[in-house]
């Protein structure tokens, strides 16, 4: 039940996250990624196996190679030196390609053998691209949020949920906080 409160405490603030990010916000120019500056995607069964061993926090960006949105995240947000640099410090990043089928790339889930496709869909329940699991060092499920977000729309919620304030307090109240408004 707990668990449950959680991650509807997550999704909401989550959710109002993308509400209450304004549309005039006006784009900056940053620095593009150097080969050395980029984030370092895991595989499903090496990015827990690797986790547990940090005891790090686990993001999966669930995507596919078709979808538009998924690539303009990977060109903009993920290739911010801020988002890279935070991801590297404090996650342990799994890329899975939900449109995955083939036997040479499955994946573990609880002893089963499955395609990332399967693991998307029957294990996470995604239905849409990109799609972000938010997982505790030992692969419980904290909660997902869809949908493309900018670097200036990523960076506070995965430090909400990379520095546990999802546990004592919303996402709104963490976010007046970090900008000094709280």
């Amino acid at each position: 039940m707990k668990q449950l409160i959680i991650m509807a405490g997550v999704s909401l603030a989550i959710t109002s996250l993308s509400v209450g990010q304004s549309s005039a916000q006006t784009p900056q120019a940053k620095p593009a990624a150097t080969k050395q500056e980029k984030i370092e995607w895991l595989t499903y069964d090496a990015g827990l196996a690797k986790a547990k061993a940090e005891n790090k926090p686990i993001i999966i960006d669930f995507t596919a190679s078709w979808c538009g949105w998924c690539k303009k995240m990977e060109r903009e947000t993920f290739s911010d030196p801020k988002v890279i640099k935070y991801m590297r410090d404090t996650y342990v990043p799994i890329k899975v390609w939900g449109d995955d089928t083939t036997k040479a790339a499955m994946v573990s889930h609880n002893g089963e053998r499955m395609t990332q496709q399967r693991l998307s869909g029957a294990v996470y329940g995604v239905r849409g691209y990109p799609t972000f699991w938010f997982l505790d060092s030992q692969g419980g499920r904290i909660g997902p949020q869809s949908g493309y977000r900018s670097p200036n729309q990523f960076l506070p919620l995965i430090e909400y949920v990379g520095g546990s304030h999802y546990k004592t307090m919303s996402y709104d109240s963490f976010v007046q906080k970090r900008n000094g408004k709280g």
